[in-house]
């Protein structure tokens, strides 16, 4: 069914219609090949709506999304899209609509959205900076931005200061975001799908050249399968949580500590 809908879609679009695909994230695999070929080759501009990604919880292993962002992040020409918000989903959808050069992929958690006000709501494929600070930047993909949120709170109060990102779009990733990550000594990615070729590889990549000595710390699901139970349970047991995040980054600050008293310049 999901490769017919895909093809179909492709057809819709080459005579003209704009046709949006909404499949669960994780059977978006069965319908790789049609996306890949079919959609992205002619370069049609078909939106797909991924719901369920990320950890979905007790529908079973087989349901949570988390191949989504690795594949369509090898897809030429696709731009990947995560809400953080409702309101950045209703924002998103129209924006993808007038993304007219290629195919849009949108995804979203199975799990209650936070409401934003019209002011923390961003536009287009610009990321929005949440807060400001020096010693760490944390990219939180779409849900996973309340995590950053939390893990900055509790850095706070001990004496850090966070910079917090919501990237909104994956692929392209913001310049001026990357410009902002690369003047701090530590940036982590935080992301509820695998953390192996996600969006925080492509940040740690993109970063490289700009900032040699940043070190990037990528924060997502270990690549195996994961039983089901409640989404809040399963991320606090990967860490994925604003504690858990929290305790990675003392880890990376001990490290680069650790490394200045040695007298090591590089990371």
């Amino acid at each position: 069914a999901e490769q017919h809908a895909v093809t179909a879609a492709a057809g819709m679009a080459m005579g003209g219609l704009r046709p949006v695909v909404a499949i669960y994230a994780t059977f978006l695999t069965r319908a790789m090949d049609q996306m890949n070929l079919d959609v992205s080759l002619h370069g049609l501009p078909v939106v797909f709506c991924l719901d369920r990604a990320g950890i979905t919880g007790d529908d079973g292993p087989s349901h949570h999304g988390l191949l989504d962002m690795v594949l369509l992040s090898k897809v030429p020409g696709m731009t990947i899209l995560a809400p953080s918000s409702y309101q950045e989903l209703e924002q998103m959808l129209g924006d993808a609509l007038d993304i007219t050069g290629g195919p849009v992929a949108i995804r979203w958690s199975k799990t209650a959205a936070p409401v934003a006000s019209k002011g923390e709501v961003g536009q287009g494929l610009s990321a929005r900076r949440i807060r400001e600070g020096d010693d760490v930047c944390i990219i939180g993909v779409g849900k996973m931005l309340a995590a950053a949120l939390e893990a900055a709170g509790l850095l706070e109060a001990e004496g850090f200061s966070a910079t917090v990102w919501d990237p909104r779009a994956v692929k392209p990733l913001d310049r001026d975001m990357l410009a902002d990550a690369a003047r701090h000594p530590l940036v982590v990615t935080v992301e509820d799908g695998f953390k192996e070729g996600g969006a925080g590889t492509a940040v740690r990549e993109a970063l490289a050249p700009l900032a040699p000595e940043t070190k990037v710390v990528v924060l997502g699901v270990p690549v195996e399968h994961i039983p089901h139970g409640k989404p809040d349970a399963i991320l606090a047991r990967l860490g994925l949580d604003g504690p858990g995040v929290a305790a990675m980054i003392r880890e990376g600050m001990r490290a680069e500590a650790a490394v200045a008293l040695r007298g090591g310049g590089g990371r």
